[in-house]
């Protein structure tokens, strides 16, 4: 089997859940302390997001389900659920943490932000994971892109994985999400502010991430990737083809590597010392909006959305790539689109106005009513097919509140100018 056959078959590595299709979820949070500062992320003589996660994990220790926590560069705290299979089990897995989360903001005096772009601070204010592996990613970035301190220190997502049970499957969802992408990031936007100042029109958290690196990031349309045919190997080309971040030694030490991820694998092929793990750690340095991880697809161009509205994103993805005929319907409309289009429909997502118009000579808002329609009507199919409880309710206070008062990151500026109070003041009375 050669190295590209390899990655795939982990890829494509049977769901340890047989036929079960699961759900995971991962949220993010930026934590500030009663002073309004973003609390350090490593260990010292102030409380910090380590000492946050250590009691965030002690707290589950009684929990049927152990969520899994993990800390951002710039002390932002990602929760992620365990794999379920109806998305009001992993509202509740989220319910638990948010409890945990409160207790332990409650006893030291912190609080959220609940945006996905820091409002505040500069990159250089921000404490600084103490970790090879973000130092190694900190260096390279300064040299591929204007934004990666931005993404790596000032943005929040959530990011959702649903199990993928064969190549066609897995091409035809991954074609899907990147075509939704730039429609998703527009119905999610909510990074209303930058730096002290409103975000006006642009779309903050997506832009960062669209020039951080492009050898790893952006759609797979900006790699080339224009329809299903060999995704799956087009993609493995993207893995193989980016510059290393950073390699593991024998000890699994975090060791730098100047060349390409295919030439650090194709080294440890040759020593006889390939494994799982070290594919895992090559598929996890792409930073797509849609990616492929052992046995799952990752879409991870999402916003964290304002509190209470967290799992309407995972309604909305899980509605419209889980159920065939809804993908079929997708693909119908997607194939009528010519590149133009794309190209089109990508680059009014780097602006906050919903009434530019996309393909086909439809507003971007037209097409996101369209593509909700159709996630509700999937989320219905999934609940008759299941035998599970509509998962509607999780998408649909959302979609009211859109239509109500439009997304997140326009009409909190709005607020904020009819508030007349100074922005962390503002903010805190969210």
């Amino acid at each position: 089997m050669d190295l590209k056959q390899k990655i795939k078959s982990i890829i494509l590595a049977p769901p340890e859940t047989g036929n079960d299709r699961m759900i995971g979820v991962e949220l993010e949070d930026f934590i500030y302390d009663k002073n309004s500062r973003r609390i350090p992320v490593n260990p010292g003589s102030e409380y910090s997001a380590s000492d946050l996660i250590k009691n965030l994990i002690d707290l589950q220790v009684n929990d049927k389900y152990k969520a899994y926590y993990s800390i951002e560069p710039g002390g932002q705290i990602e929760w992620a659920s365990t794999p379920q299979r109806s998305l009001h089990d992993v509202q509740v897995e989220l319910n638990n943490h948010q409890k945990r989360l409160k207790t332990v903001l409650t006893t030291h005096q912190l609080e959220i932000i609940d945006v996905s772009v820091e409002p505040i601070y500069l990159p250089n204010e921000i404490d600084f994971i103490d970790h090879e592996k973000y130092e190694l990613m900190h260096k390279l970035f300064l040299q591929t892109g204007k934004h990666g301190p931005w993404m790596m220190r000032n943005t929040t997502s959530i990011q959702v994985n649903i199990d993928i049970f064969s190549k066609t499957e897995a091409e035809q969802m991954a074609f899907l999400a990147d075509c939704l992408t730039p429609f998703s990031v527009l119905l999610f936007a909510n990074g209303p502010f930058m730096a002290g100042n409103p975000a006006n029109k642009s779309n903050h958290r997506y832009n960062f991430w669209n020039d951080t690196d492009p050898s790893r990031c952006g759609h797979l349309f900006d790699h080339d990737i224009n329809n299903k045919d060999q995704l799956l190997d087009k993609f493995v080309d993207i893995v193989l083809n980016a510059p290393s971040i950073f390699t593991v030694s024998i000890d699994n030490d975090i060791k730098k590597f100047d060349g390409s991820l295919k030439q650090w694998l194709q080294g440890i092929e040759k020593s006889g010392s390939l494994d799982e793990h070290k594919i895992n750690i090559a598929l996890h340095q792409i930073f797509t909006h849609v990616r492929f991880k052992k046995h799952v697809l990752e879409i991870r161009g999402t916003d964290r959305p304002p509190k209470g509205f967290e799992m309407a994103p995972a309604a909305f993805w899980v509605g419209l790539l889980t159920v065939d005929s809804i993908r079929d319907q997708l693909m119908k409309i997607f194939s009528r689109w010519s590149q133009e289009e794309r190209k089109i429909a990508n680059a009014n997502a780097s602006i906050l106005n919903l009434s530019n118009i996309g393909p086909a000579g439809k507003s971007m808002m037209e097409w996101i009513n369209l593509f909700s329609d159709l996630a509700i009507d999937g989320l219905k199919i999934r609940s008759e097919t299941l035998n599970i409880d509509n998962e509607q309710d999780l998408f649909n206070p959302y979609l009211k509140m859109i239509k109500e008062r439009g997304i997140p990151a326009i009409f909190m500026q709005d607020d904020f100018h009819n508030n007349q109070k100074p922005l962390i003041e503002f903010l805190r009375n969210q």
